[in-house]
């Protein structure tokens, strides 16, 4: 392949050429056929230099590949890392110390090629909360230098993910300085989930140095967090003083990522999020969109009433309701399908929804949602995941083909634990038909069965 493209215009670098269609194809290959196809297109890409055809790459190490002399991965990533532009480093979990180890040192090699080599757009560590704490100080340390190191080295980050690393404080504090130091004016969207041990959020003073690196971003539009006393601190209305206020004028935040699990997460400790803290927000950022992701199981109606109050611009949802039979011999302590609903009513949760994932681990009469989807003048897309016998699918299509919400464009619905009864044989002969007639109406629904149970993919 000629190294140079020459017209009687100009030349042009392969470098300058815009992103090739290969990608698409490459993207879609197992890992052995992409270092077969690279061998192919080496020459195409080396005089290319740094094309989009390994966009992404996932630093993921297995059992097999962590007992081999010499790993494939790594000899890929000598090889070919000058072209990453996203990368995702996670654990796999392993029993195996010794292994736990060579993947260690995998990972501290793996991030000096990576700050020696080249500058990313994007970034995600997850699962490091597995082995952490398995392994000896020393190590432990030498992966927050590498990992400080590599961030460092980095200036043009977009997006940088953390999902539950629990680092120490300091050396959490000190991660998030490097990277917002050295990729202040570039970083958008931001995830901190777990990034310290919850114990060290505990602290006044350090939540309010956290905060203070977080709100120094002037490009940052994306947050995404766990609900904590950095949520708290940063929105409830004790905050909005004269200092807070000057800052939230120069920022350009839109986006808030809210994610709550029951299991890991006490809300004894914490004061709540207001109406008032939610309309004081909304005056702040007046474009601001909030996506919530909340799992509960049980769920006593204080945590729904808690963590969801009126004023709150919630755009999108995803509520996981994982009834336990035997947490409580109160009536009241379970959640019903027509409380929450009612309570998003009540709320005017309705107002601003664009998108709805539910799921609910008991059976439920699903025409009960027909006058809440109405509600809703801004659904977009709405998901369902249920537990048979579902009754109400027929009644809830009846009623879309009557009076479809007009901006309702997307429906999945699957319904689990099915068995091989007349209600299932029902559902199975009817519903593409109901699906046809309303994709002749514009309106793209999917109703899929499953014998398996609702939790086998969770």
């Amino acid at each position: 392949m000629a190294e140079r493209i020459t017209s009687k215009e100009r030349e042009v670098q392969w470098s300058d050429l815009p992103s090739p269609p290969l990608e698409k194809i490459y993207g879609f290959l197992s890992r052995a056929e992409q270092v077969n196809m690279s061998l192919v297109c080496r020459k195409w890409s080396e005089g290319y230099g740094s094309p989009a055809v390994w966009k992404t790459f996932r630093f993921v190490l297995r059992e097999v590949q962590l007992s081999m002399d010499t790993c494939p991965v790594m000899k890929f990533v000598h090889k070919y890392s000058s072209m990453f532009q996203h990368v995702e480093i996670e654990y796999i979990f392993t029993e195996e110390l010794h292994l736990i180890y060579t993947w260690c040192k995998h990972l501290i090699a793996f991030l000096h090629i990576l700050s020696s080599k080249l500058q990313l757009i994007s970034v995600k560590f997850r699962g490091f909360c597995q082995f952490f704490h398995r392994i000896d100080t020393a190590t432990f340390n030498d992966i927050c230098r590498g990992i400080d190191i590599f961030l460092g080295s980095q200036h043009h980050l977009k997006r940088v993910e953390f999902h539950e690393p629990f680092f120490g404080y300091e050396e959490g504090i000190g991660i998030l300085k490097s990277l917002t130091e050295s990729n202040r004016e570039s970083l958008t969207h931001l995830v901190l989930r777990s990034l310290v041990l919850p114990l060290y959020e505990e602290k006044e003073s350090n939540v309010a140095q956290i905060l203070s690196i977080v709100l120094g971003l002037p490009s940052l539009t994306t947050l995404e967090i766990d609900y904590s006393l950095i949520v708290e601190y940063m929105f409830a209305s004790q905050s909005a003083n004269v200092k807070f206020l000057k800052i939230c004028e120069t920022r350009v935040i839109s986006n808030i990522i809210l994610h709550y699990d029951d299991e890991f997460i006490d809300l004894e400790y914490f004061r709540g999020l207001t109406s008032i803290d939610w309309r004081l927000l909304k005056e702040l950022y007046p474009n601001l969109q909030v996506e919530c992701n909340f799992t509960m199981d049980g769920a006593p109606w204080q945590e729904v009433e808690f963590l969801i109050v009126p004023n709150m611009p919630m755009t999108q949802l995803n509520f996981t309701y994982e009834y336990e039979l035997e947490l409580s011999d109160e009536a009241d302590y379970y959640m019903d399908i027509d409380g929450l609903l009612n309570h998003f009513l009540a709320c005017k949760t309705n107002d601003h929804l664009a998108s709805l994932h539910l799921t609910w681990t008991k059976p439920i009469q699903v025409s009960t949602l027909i006058p809440f989807l109405l509600a809703c003048s801004k659904l977009k897309e709405l998901q369902l995941f249920l537990v048979h016998p579902a009754d109400g699918i027929i009644l809830l299509m009846d009623s879309w083909l009557e009076n479809r919400p007009e901006s309702l464009k997307k429906s999945y619905i699957n319904i689990y634990s099915t068995e091989n009864d007349e209600k299932r044989a029902i559902l199975k002969r009817v519903s593409p038909e109901y699906v046809h007639r309303l994709e002749l109406m514009g309106l793209n629904v999917k109703v899929d069965l499953y014998v398996e149970s609702i939790f086998a993919d969770r």
